[in-house]
């Protein structure tokens, strides 16, 4: 599996689009500030064609340590759910 990093990303964009590096970064560190604002303002967003983000709320539980076999607490929590889009899960199928 081929790794590819937010500098490599931008730079990717960059070309397609034929945008300046600079610019292209400056888009991504505000669409990544204000996706995590939209998380911890619990916003649920839709993009459509790629994928669905949205909080779960997890209740308190004893869980299980799989290394020790001791109990353990876990308090109520929210996670964000993150759900693939159909068309991205139909590329995978298709290599």
């Amino acid at each position: 599996m081929k790794t590819v990093n937010a500098g490599d990303f931008a730079r990717q964009v960059a070309e397609d689009t034929g945008l300046s590096l600079a610019q292209v970064k400056k888009v991504l560190d505000a669409s990544g500030a204000r996706f995590r604002q939209n998380v911890k303002d619990e916003v649920e967003m839709h993009f459509i064609g790629y994928f669905n983000v949205s909080i779960e709320a997890k209740k308190a539980a004893v869980k299980l340590n799989p290394f020790t076999g001791e109990k353990v607490k876990v308090a109520a929590h929210k996670v964000p759910k993150i759900k693939m889009s159909a068309s991205l899960k139909q590329l995978l199928k298709k290599k």
